[in-house]
């Protein structure tokens, strides 16, 4: 349980490191897995929330404005 635990805390620091140096390209990476680490953990609303985000970023919205 702690393995699982400081793999899922590592993403969480990992995503708050891409934050603060503004590289889209790891928020995008990290996203997918902790919309999936969400899935397991039984919160659909926020696996939903990202997956729905990805989704518009890469497909709905222009490059201009994602």
């Amino acid at each position: 349980n702690l393995q699982l635990l400081t793999h899922d805390i590592l993403y969480v620091l990992e995503l708050t490191s891409a934050i603060s140096n503004g590289d889209w390209g790891r928020i995008e990476d990290i996203l997918r897995n902790l919309a999936m680490i969400f899935c397991g953990a039984g919160s659909n609303n926020y696996c939903s929330e990202i997956l729905h985000f990805l989704f518009n970023l890469k497909k709905i919205w222009t490059p201009e404005f994602a």
